[in-house]
Protein backbone atom coordinates (compact mmCIF):
# COMPACT_ATOMS: atom_id res chain seq x y z
CA UNK A 1 0.00 0.00 0.00
CA UNK A 2 1.37 3.40 -0.90
CA UNK A 3 1.83 6.04 1.77
CA UNK A 4 0.35 9.46 1.24
CA UNK A 5 1.11 12.82 2.81
CA UNK A 6 -2.22 14.05 4.14
CA UNK A 7 -2.73 17.83 4.27
CA UNK A 8 -5.87 19.92 4.44
CA UNK A 9 -5.97 23.58 3.49
CA UNK A 10 -7.19 25.06 6.76
CA UNK A 11 -6.98 28.82 6.50
CA UNK A 12 -10.74 29.20 6.21
CA UNK A 13 -11.30 26.86 9.16
CA UNK A 14 -9.07 28.75 11.59
CA UNK A 15 -7.12 25.60 12.33
CA UNK A 16 -3.45 24.81 12.60
CA UNK A 17 -2.83 21.32 11.26
CA UNK A 18 0.42 19.55 12.02
CA UNK A 19 1.39 16.89 9.52
CA UNK A 20 2.84 13.72 11.07
CA UNK A 21 6.30 12.87 9.81
CA UNK A 22 5.13 9.31 9.14
CA UNK A 23 5.13 6.16 11.17
CA UNK A 24 8.50 4.40 11.40
CA UNK A 25 9.02 1.31 9.31
CA UNK A 26 8.27 -1.73 11.42
CA UNK A 27 10.49 -4.77 11.76
CA UNK A 28 7.71 -6.70 13.46
CA UNK A 29 8.09 -10.32 14.47
CA UNK A 30 5.81 -13.03 13.10
CA UNK A 31 4.01 -15.51 15.33
CA UNK A 32 4.59 -19.24 14.86
CA UNK A 33 2.16 -21.31 16.92
CA UNK A 34 4.15 -24.53 16.36
CA UNK A 35 7.35 -22.93 17.61
CA UNK A 36 5.61 -21.31 20.57
CA UNK A 37 4.00 -24.56 21.70
CA UNK A 38 7.19 -26.63 21.25
CA UNK A 39 9.55 -24.09 22.77
CA UNK A 40 7.30 -23.42 25.78
CA UNK A 41 5.82 -26.74 26.91
CA UNK A 42 4.27 -25.07 29.97
CA UNK A 43 2.18 -22.92 27.63
CA UNK A 44 1.24 -25.90 25.48
CA UNK A 45 0.14 -27.77 28.58
CA UNK A 46 -2.28 -24.95 29.39
CA UNK A 47 -3.36 -23.92 25.86
CA UNK A 48 -2.92 -27.04 23.77
CA UNK A 49 -2.01 -26.60 20.12
CA UNK A 50 -4.82 -24.24 19.08
CA UNK A 51 -3.21 -21.29 17.29
CA UNK A 52 -5.72 -18.77 18.60
CA UNK A 53 -5.22 -19.83 22.20
CA UNK A 54 -1.44 -19.77 21.85
CA UNK A 55 -1.47 -16.35 20.20
CA UNK A 56 -3.82 -15.01 22.86
CA UNK A 57 -1.41 -16.29 25.52
CA UNK A 58 1.53 -14.56 23.90
CA UNK A 59 -0.33 -11.24 23.65
CA UNK A 60 -1.69 -11.39 27.20
CA UNK A 61 1.27 -12.97 29.00
CA UNK A 62 4.10 -14.19 26.79
CA UNK A 63 5.38 -10.84 25.57
CA UNK A 64 5.60 -9.37 29.08
CA UNK A 65 7.32 -12.56 30.24
CA UNK A 66 10.01 -12.11 27.58
CA UNK A 67 9.05 -15.13 25.49
CA UNK A 68 9.77 -15.32 21.77
CA UNK A 69 6.82 -15.42 19.34
CA UNK A 70 8.76 -17.40 16.72
CA UNK A 71 12.23 -18.75 16.04
CA UNK A 72 13.19 -15.51 14.27
CA UNK A 73 11.04 -13.23 16.41
CA UNK A 74 12.32 -10.88 19.08
CA UNK A 75 11.73 -11.83 22.70
CA UNK A 76 8.89 -9.78 24.16
CA UNK A 77 8.02 -8.13 20.82
CA UNK A 78 4.58 -6.49 21.06
CA UNK A 79 4.51 -5.30 17.44
CA UNK A 80 3.65 -8.61 15.80
CA UNK A 81 3.17 -9.00 12.06
CA UNK A 82 0.01 -11.12 12.07
CA UNK A 83 -1.92 -12.62 9.17
CA UNK A 84 -5.62 -11.81 8.76
CA UNK A 85 -6.43 -15.40 9.77
CA UNK A 86 -4.43 -15.06 12.99
CA UNK A 87 -6.15 -11.79 13.84
CA UNK A 88 -9.58 -13.27 13.11
CA UNK A 89 -8.84 -16.15 15.48
CA UNK A 90 -8.65 -13.81 18.48
CA UNK A 91 -10.46 -10.62 17.43
CA UNK A 92 -13.66 -9.55 15.76
CA UNK A 93 -14.94 -6.05 14.92
CA UNK A 94 -17.78 -4.38 16.80
CA UNK A 95 -21.04 -5.90 15.44
CA UNK A 96 -23.25 -3.75 13.21
CA UNK A 97 -26.04 -3.32 15.75
CA UNK A 98 -23.54 -2.25 18.42
CA UNK A 99 -21.79 0.44 16.38
CA UNK A 100 -21.73 3.65 18.44
CA UNK A 101 -22.84 5.80 15.47
CA UNK A 102 -25.22 3.22 14.03
CA UNK A 103 -28.06 5.60 13.09
CA UNK A 104 -25.79 8.09 11.34
CA UNK A 105 -23.85 5.36 9.54
CA UNK A 106 -26.88 3.44 8.30
CA UNK A 107 -28.64 6.50 6.93
CA UNK A 108 -30.78 5.23 4.00
CA UNK A 109 -29.05 1.89 3.54
CA UNK A 110 -31.11 -1.28 3.79
CA UNK A 111 -29.95 -3.93 6.24
CA UNK A 112 -28.47 -5.93 3.36
CA UNK A 113 -26.64 -2.90 1.95
CA UNK A 114 -25.26 -2.06 5.36
CA UNK A 115 -24.09 -5.66 5.78
CA UNK A 116 -22.29 -5.53 2.42
CA UNK A 117 -20.54 -2.27 3.33
CA UNK A 118 -19.62 -3.69 6.73
CA UNK A 119 -17.96 -6.75 5.17
CA UNK A 120 -15.93 -4.57 2.81
CA UNK A 121 -14.87 -2.38 5.73
CA UNK A 122 -13.80 -5.50 7.64
CA UNK A 123 -11.04 -6.00 5.06
CA UNK A 124 -9.70 -2.55 5.88
CA UNK A 125 -9.85 -2.73 9.66
CA UNK A 126 -8.76 -6.32 10.31
CA UNK A 127 -5.03 -5.71 9.69
CA UNK A 128 -5.27 -2.68 12.00
CA UNK A 129 -6.87 -4.46 14.95
CA UNK A 130 -3.82 -4.48 17.24
CA UNK A 131 -2.16 -1.30 16.02
CA UNK A 132 -1.97 1.96 17.97
CA UNK A 133 -4.81 4.43 17.46
CA UNK A 134 -2.49 6.64 15.40
CA UNK A 135 -1.63 3.72 13.13
CA UNK A 136 -5.29 2.75 12.86
CA UNK A 137 -6.33 6.22 11.70
CA UNK A 138 -3.45 6.43 9.24
CA UNK A 139 -4.28 2.95 7.93
CA UNK A 140 -7.94 3.81 7.37
CA UNK A 141 -7.12 7.09 5.67
CA UNK A 142 -4.53 5.47 3.41
CA UNK A 143 -6.84 2.62 2.41
CA UNK A 144 -9.73 4.93 1.54
CA UNK A 145 -7.52 7.43 -0.27
CA UNK A 146 -5.93 4.62 -2.29
CA UNK A 147 -9.38 3.78 -3.68
CA UNK A 148 -9.68 7.35 -4.98
CA UNK A 149 -6.15 7.58 -6.33
CA UNK A 150 -6.36 4.31 -8.26
CA UNK A 151 -9.72 5.26 -9.80
CA UNK A 152 -11.83 2.75 -7.86
CA UNK A 153 -13.98 5.45 -6.24
CA UNK A 154 -15.39 8.35 -8.27
CA UNK A 155 -16.68 11.60 -6.78
CA UNK A 156 -20.41 12.26 -7.03
CA UNK A 157 -23.24 14.04 -5.23
CA UNK A 158 -25.95 12.89 -7.64
CA UNK A 159 -26.16 9.10 -7.53
CA UNK A 160 -27.89 7.04 -4.81
CA UNK A 161 -25.75 6.31 -1.74
CA UNK A 162 -23.17 8.98 -2.58
CA UNK A 163 -23.16 9.91 1.12
CA UNK A 164 -22.83 6.52 2.82
CA UNK A 165 -20.46 3.56 3.09
CA UNK A 166 -22.42 1.42 0.64
CA UNK A 167 -21.76 4.03 -2.03
CA UNK A 168 -18.05 4.22 -1.19
CA UNK A 169 -17.23 0.55 -0.64
CA UNK A 170 -19.71 -1.26 -2.91
CA UNK A 171 -20.96 1.13 -5.63
CA UNK A 172 -17.65 3.03 -5.61
CA UNK A 173 -19.13 6.51 -5.82
CA UNK A 174 -19.02 9.03 -2.99
CA UNK A 175 -18.84 12.61 -1.84
CA UNK A 176 -16.90 13.83 1.20
CA UNK A 177 -19.98 12.89 3.26
CA UNK A 178 -19.73 9.32 1.99
CA UNK A 179 -16.03 9.27 2.77
CA UNK A 180 -16.67 10.58 6.28
CA UNK A 181 -19.29 7.92 6.99
CA UNK A 182 -17.05 5.19 5.57
CA UNK A 183 -14.23 6.44 7.78
CA UNK A 184 -16.65 6.48 10.70
CA UNK A 185 -17.74 2.92 9.99
CA UNK A 186 -14.13 1.73 10.07
CA UNK A 187 -13.48 3.67 13.27
CA UNK A 188 -16.57 2.31 15.04
CA UNK A 189 -15.73 -1.25 13.99
CA UNK A 190 -12.42 -0.79 15.83
CA UNK A 191 -14.25 0.62 18.83
CA UNK A 192 -13.04 4.18 18.21
CA UNK A 193 -15.43 7.09 18.86
CA UNK A 194 -15.56 10.06 16.50
CA UNK A 195 -17.45 13.23 15.59
CA UNK A 196 -18.79 13.63 12.04
CA UNK A 197 -17.91 17.27 11.39
CA UNK A 198 -20.48 19.26 9.36
CA UNK A 199 -22.77 16.25 9.11
CA UNK A 200 -25.81 16.84 6.87
CA UNK A 201 -24.50 20.23 5.80
CA UNK A 202 -23.59 21.24 2.25
CA UNK A 203 -19.99 21.69 3.30
CA UNK A 204 -16.81 19.66 3.51
CA UNK A 205 -17.15 16.79 6.01
CA UNK A 206 -14.66 14.65 7.89
CA UNK A 207 -14.12 12.74 11.15
CA UNK A 208 -12.70 14.28 14.32
CA UNK A 209 -11.26 11.61 16.62
CA UNK A 210 -10.30 11.85 20.31
CA UNK A 211 -6.87 10.37 20.97
CA UNK A 212 -5.61 8.57 24.04
CA UNK A 213 -3.35 11.49 25.02
CA UNK A 214 -6.30 13.90 25.17
CA UNK A 215 -5.64 15.51 21.77
CA UNK A 216 -7.78 15.23 18.65
CA UNK A 217 -6.95 14.03 15.16
CA UNK A 218 -8.60 14.72 11.84
CA UNK A 219 -9.11 11.64 9.67
CA UNK A 220 -10.02 12.91 6.21
CA UNK A 221 -9.00 10.86 3.17
CA UNK A 222 -10.87 13.16 0.75
CA UNK A 223 -9.21 16.23 2.29
CA UNK A 224 -5.76 14.60 2.07
CA UNK A 225 -5.08 14.86 5.78
CA UNK A 226 -4.72 12.52 8.71
CA UNK A 227 -3.09 13.92 11.80
CA UNK A 228 -3.15 16.10 14.88
CA UNK A 229 -5.62 18.93 15.19
CA UNK A 230 -4.61 22.03 17.12
CA UNK A 231 -6.95 24.97 17.48
CA UNK A 232 -5.24 28.33 17.15
CA UNK A 233 -5.99 30.99 19.74
CA UNK A 234 -8.74 33.38 18.58
CA UNK A 235 -7.77 36.96 17.86
CA UNK A 236 -9.23 39.77 20.03
CA UNK A 237 -11.36 40.81 17.04
CA UNK A 238 -12.79 37.26 16.71
CA UNK A 239 -13.64 37.25 20.40
CA UNK A 240 -15.32 40.64 20.16
CA UNK A 241 -17.35 39.65 17.08
CA UNK A 242 -18.55 36.45 18.76
CA UNK A 243 -20.19 38.36 21.64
Amino acid sequence: MKRHSFRLAAAALGLLLVLPTGLPASAASSFDAGYYATHYPDVAAACGTDEGALLQHYIQFGASEGRKPSAWGRAGDTDLKLTDAQIAAIWSPVPIKELANYKSLKRKMTDDEFAQAYEQARRIVTPLAFKSREEQLAGIANALREMVDDGTVAYSTDVPHYNDAYGYLVLHVASCAGCARTTGLCLNMLGIPYEHVNENQWSHQWCRVPMEDGSYWICDAFGLYCGCLLYTSPSPRDVEESR
